[in-house]
């Protein structure tokens, strides 16, 4: 009689041994490694280059923002004051942005060089929340888009009509119909419907006329409206291509940083295994 027992037994035999030496083959000192795109010193060298760049971007961005708010040319001024100040809050925007990019990247360059999980780990959660704040802000810029017009037709309508109330509107109005070339705030025709005395001379194409008022004939046939309006829409396209520009580098940069900080992590396993 064939004996199913002995059978059994020397099967668990042979299942028992091969167990053995495949444990005996593994290296716990030393354990697998694999092997990725890149390696842990390339990943620390493009993070490190990344944030270099980004750390100047945050200086233009910060310049960009002083200079803007502080010696900004008088046509940037007259469209700030178009606008509602809006100019001059996308300046603030830019200083307060610009100073914690600069901030951050400093941040993040220290971490790449020191190699510290931790800090490339936070580093990576700033630029996530900057990216984040950075698309929503560019989302809301083009989805109130349209608000610019109204804006800037209320704030320069409340000026225009303020001409002979007020000695600083006065002066704004000869300052922004002289430099924009323009007259009123949809033509001459403003003066003449709106019960004025006559054309201020600031709307006279040929400044060698004498006198304080401007014929129709020589004055500048666009208003001041639409000029005013398609620059503050220049700017504020302007803006939200910097503002996207900015979160695609984030975007590139946060994927870097991940994967350095997941790069070291790695090691530092390995050597707690030695």
């Amino acid at each position: 009689m064939y004996d199913y027992g002995n059978q059994n037994i020397g099967h668990i035999e042979f299942e028992v041994s091969n167990v053995i030496f495949i444990f005996e083959k593994l290296d716990f000192q030393n354990p697998p490694t694999y092997n990725s795109i890149l390696h842990s010193a390339e990943y620390r060298k493009i993070l490190i280059y990344f944030d270099m760049l980004y750390l100047l971007s945050g200086l233009a961005l910060l310049a960009l923002g002083l200079f803007t708010r502080y010696y900004s040319t008088k046509t940037e001024e007259l469209a700030n004051k178009a606008s509602g100040d809006a100019a001059g809050l996308a300046a603030l925007a830019f200083i307060i942005i610009g100073g914690a990019i600069f901030i951050v990247s400093f941040f993040g360059c220290c971490g790449a060089i020191r190699e510290s999980h931790c800090m490339i780990t936070m580093y990576a959660m700033f630029l996530l929340a900057f990216f984040l704040l950075e698309v929503a802000t560019g989302v809301f810029l083009y989805v109130n888009r349209g608000q610019v017009e109204s804006i800037t037709r209320k704030s320069l309508t409340t000026v225009f009509d303020d001409y002979s109330n007020k000695s600083e509107s006065h002066a704004f109005v000869d300052e922004i119909q002289h430099d924009f070339s323009c007259c009123g705030v949809d033509g001459p025709n403003y003066w003449t419907e709106n019960n004025a005395a006559a054309i201020p001379h600031s709307c006279c194409r040929d400044d060698g006329g004498q006198g304080t008022t401007c014929s129709k004939a020589q004055a500048w046939q666009d208003g001041c409206l639409q000029k005013s309006i398609d620059l503050v829409k220049n700017t504020s396209g302007m803006l939200f291509k910097i503002i996207m520009g900015i979160a695609g580098g984030e975007l590139v940069g946060i994927v870097f940083a991940l994967c350095l900080a997941s790069s070291i992590r790695n090691e530092e396993r390995r050597q707690g295994y030695a």
